[in-house]
C-alpha cells in the first residue's frame, strides 16, 4: 500500500502545474464573462431609463429584476467553455498519463516496470490520479460558485437584484451543474460512475496497443466499440413496442449490471496485460 501511495503522490506531483493552469482558467473566464454580462445588463438599464423610471427601483417596478442564475444564462459561453476545456483536457489526460511513459529516449516506463512493487499499483494510482482530479475540478466550481455570486452582488445596484439564492438553488437553476452536482444516488452512480467506467474502458484499450501495436490498436477499437454497444444495447431494445413493459429502475439495474461487469472485465485484461504482455 505504501508503494501505491508514492505512485498516486508521483502522478500529482506531475500534473499538478497544469491542474493549476485549468482551476486558474476557469476562474478567469468565468469570473471574466459575468462581470462582462453584468456591467452589460446595468448599461442596458442606464439606456432605456428615461423620465418614466428615473430611478433602479422603478426601472425593476416595470421590468423586472434580475437573478444571479439568470446572469449565468446569459453568460453561458463564458460560464460552460472553461468547465468544456477542462473535460477535454482530462480527456486527454487520459491518454497521456500512459502514453508519456514511452516518451524520449531514457523511457520512464523502464523505471516503473521494475519497481519492486505489484504492476496494478501502477494502474490504480493512475486511474486514481485521474478520478481524484475530476472530484477536484467539480469541488473547485462549487467553491468559486459563491465568489462569483458575490461579484454579480457587487456589480448589479440592489434595487434590481431579486432575491439572494443559495449554492443549491443555483445548481438547481442550471442545468449543466445538475450534472456535475447529481441529485439523487442514482444520478450521481449513472454520471460518475459511467464516467470512472470511461476511463476504465480507455486504459484497457491503451493497454491492448501497448501491448500489441498494430494489432492492439485493432483490439482496442474493438473493445471500445463492444462496450459500448453491450451499454447501449438495453436502451436499444427499449424502443421495441414489445418490450415497453420494463420499468426505468429495472432498465437502471440492468445498465448498472452490464457496467459492472464491463468493468471488471476490463481490470482483468488490464491486469492480465500489464503483468504478461506489456513490454518496453
Amino acid at each position: 500500500m505504501n508503494r501505491f501511495w508514492k505512485l498516486l503522490h508521483m502522478e500529482v506531483s506531475r500534473f499538478w502545474k497544469l491542474y493549476i493552469t485549468l482551476f486558474a482558467m476557469t476562474l478567469l473566464m468565468q469570473g471574466g464573462g459575468i462581470l462582462y454580462v453584468c456591467n452589460r445588463y446595468m448599461q442596458t438599464v442606464k439606456d432605456k431609463m428615461g423620465p418614466a423610471a428615473s430611478t433602479y427601483a422603478q426601472y425593476a417596478e416595470e421590468h423586472g429584476v434580475v437573478t444571479f442564475s439568470d446572469i449565468l444564462s446569459e453568460a453561458q459561453l463564458y460560464f460552460l467553455a472553461p468547465i468544456a476545456l477542462c473535460i477535454g483536457g482530462m480527456g486527454l489526460y487520459v491518454f497521456l498519463i500512459w502514453y508519456r511513459e514511452w516518451m524520449g529516449k531514457n523511457m520512464f516506463i523502464y523505471r516503473l516496470l521494475m519497481l519492486p512493487t505489484e504492476r496494478r499499483h501502477l494502474y490504480v494510482a493512475k486511474l486514481s490520479a485521474i478520478l481524484l482530479f475530476v472530484i477536484g475540478l467539480v469541488a473547485f466550481q462549487l467553491l468559486i460558485l459563491p465568489l462569483e455570486s458575490a461579484l454579480f452582488t457587487s456589480v448589479i445596484d440592489q434595487a434590481l437584484r431579486g432575491s439572494t439564492e443559495s449554492v443549491t438553488s443555483i445548481i438547481q437553476n442550471h442545468a449543466f451543474l445538475q450534472i456535475l452536482v447529481p441529485r439523487t444516488f442514482t444520478e450521481f452512480v449513472m454520471y460518475y460512475g459511467g464516467g470512472a467506467l470511461f476511463v476504465i474502458v480507455m486504459f484497457t484499450a491503451i493497454l491492448l496497443e501497448r501491448s500489441y501495436r498494430l494489432k492492439g490498436i485493432a483490439a482496442g477499437v474493438i473493445y471500445v466499440g463492444a462496450a459500448v454497444l453491450l451499454m447501449i444495447a438495453p436502451m436499444l431494445i427499449m424502443n421495441r413496442d414489445m418490450n415497453d413493459y420494463l420499468y426505468p429502475n429495472e432498465i437502471f439495474i440492468i445498465e448498472l449490471t452490464i457496467a459492472i461487469l464491463i468493468g471488471m472485465m476490463s481490470l482483468a485484461i488490464s491486469f492480465f496485460l500489464m503483468n504478461k504482455k506489456l513490454s518496453v
